[in-house]
């Protein structure tokens, strides 16, 4: 693999660890019951992530602009390639019949950036772990753990 691909996924996965810490900070505020000082740093671990996923999409942007066209077309190639044995699966119930309607638009996303029209794809986690975990073994990274 091209060692521009693997900055791109780089990034990405970056961008959705600091998604993640947001929806995980929000969740909190949502359910967890903060006293006065926990929901003011909730608040402020979700400001400051919103302007870091900003920062970081913006540098991912740069990155696929100025990336070679192949190393582009191989990140989306290395996510569809996955993401076609999904959305292929056998519907055998409610749960694979949203997991693959999930693949495929995530599929959809995926040839968006291969076009050009957009640079980031997240992941969903509950429906698309195991795409997810396939992700994370490409760059080196740890498995996700859905009690993080």
């Amino acid at each position: 693999m091209l060692d521009e691909t693997m900055q791109l996924e780089k990034l990405r996965q970056q961008i959705e660890k600091v998604e993640e810490e947001a929806g995980s900070a929000s969740d909190f505020l949502d359910y967890g019951k903060p006293n006065e000082a926990q929901a003011k740093s909730a608040k402020k671990v979700i400001e400051n992530s919103k302007r870091e996923v900003e920062r970081l999409r913006s540098q991912l942007g740069e990155l696929i602009a100025k990336s070679p066209p192949q190393a582009v077309q191989e990140w989306a190639n290395f996510h569809t390639a996955i993401l076609q044995k999904i959305a292929s699966e056998q519907v055998t119930n409610p749960h694979t019949k949203t997991r693959v309607f999930v693949a495929k638009q995530t599929l959809e996303e995926w040839e968006k950036v291969r076009r050009g029209e957009q640079e980031y794809v997240r992941i969903n986690w509950h429906f698309l772990k195991d795409y997810k975990d396939e992700a994370k073994k490409l760059t080196g990274g740890e498995k996700w753990k859905f009690w993080k």
